[in-house]
């Protein structure tokens, strides 16, 4: 647990380098041409072509809920791009590179989302073990109880990361969208 507390506590101090790290190898991979994740086969603007080549209402990205995640769909047809997965995070496509700022924000989702999907998927699985464990003892015994709690207690931190990953996604979409006229 202090492990995680420290993790925790000195992530914000070094977030800004790894943000900016991640946010050039991303610019770097769309202006090579990398291709992303993306399913949607429609034109993925640059910075300067964004106003001709792709009006806002076909290339506007929003953000709808599935089952497994939060999708990312484009214009007004609704298709999708991505998924930022609550059970794993996979990378965002390198279309945010249109934006450093939603580069750097779609880079702090899927890192916050892969931090809240691994105290999500732990704390199940404690939780899991602990249910599994007094059903066979028939009766809850110290272990079980502390089992149980850490099982609760990381899901319970869980729940805030997954909605800050929401929001960065969210704040990413946002700045990708100001880029279009």
């Amino acid at each position: 647990m202090t492990r995680l507390r420290d993790t925790m506590t000195h992530a914000g101090t070094h977030a800004g380098t790894r943000a900016a790290l991640l946010a050039a190898l991303l610019g770097a991979a769309a202006r090579s041409g990398a291709q992303g994740t993306a399913v949607d086969s429609g034109p993925t603007p640059s910075r300067a072509d964004t106003s001709r080549a792709c009006p806002y209402v076909r290339c506007a990205l929003g953000i709808a809920p599935v089952w497994n995640g939060l999708a990312v769909v484009r214009g007004s047809s609704g298709a999708h791009v991505a998924t930022l997965g609550f059970f794993r995070a996979r990378p965002l496509p390198p279309l945010f590179a249109a934006h450093d700022s939603a580069a750097h924000y779609a880079a702090r989702a899927v890192r916050v989302r892969r931090q809240a999907s691994a105290l999500t998927d732990g704390g199940a699985l404690l939780l899991a073990v602990g249910g599994v464990r007094a059903l066979a003892a028939g009766r809850l015994d110290r272990g079980g109880s502390i089992v149980l709690g850490a099982g609760a207690a990381a899901f319970a931190v869980s729940v805030p990361l997954q909605f800050a990953a929401d929001g960065h996604l969210s704040r990413a979409v946002w700045w990708y969208n100001a880029t279009l006229r």
